[in-house]
């Protein structure tokens, strides 16, 4: 992103991560299906708190609306389902947001 957006808005992520094992991944990008599409998400930033690791992704060509997903050791993803959590994000998304 080349300019900050007042509009950033976190969204729940319910989709399924494809496994591209095999395949040339682009940089800063992961694959996820959603009802049998297949989508190309940008990684926004990425961040460590509470013993969690976080993704944040967004869609090439609409930047303003974010998702947060937790990653594992393997590389694994999984949905942020905690409202507190989702709240935590929100602030360091925003902190981010200030600093850049």
């Amino acid at each position: 992103m080349t300019e900050k957006n007042s509009t950033l808005r976190l969204r729940r992520v319910y989709f399924v991560i494809i496994d591209r094992k095999g395949t040339e991944m682009k940089e800063n990008t992961i694959y996820i299906t959603d009802d049998g599409k297949e989508i190309e998400m940008k990684i926004y930033m990425t961040f460590e708190m509470n013993g969690k690791n976080y993704v944040v992704v967004y869609e090439e060509g609409n930047e303003d609306e974010l998702y947060p997903l937790i990653y594992d050791e393997e590389g694994n993803l999984y949905p942020v389902e905690d409202e507190e959590e989702m709240s935590m994000i929100e602030e360091v998304v925003s902190a981010y947001e200030e600093e850049n």
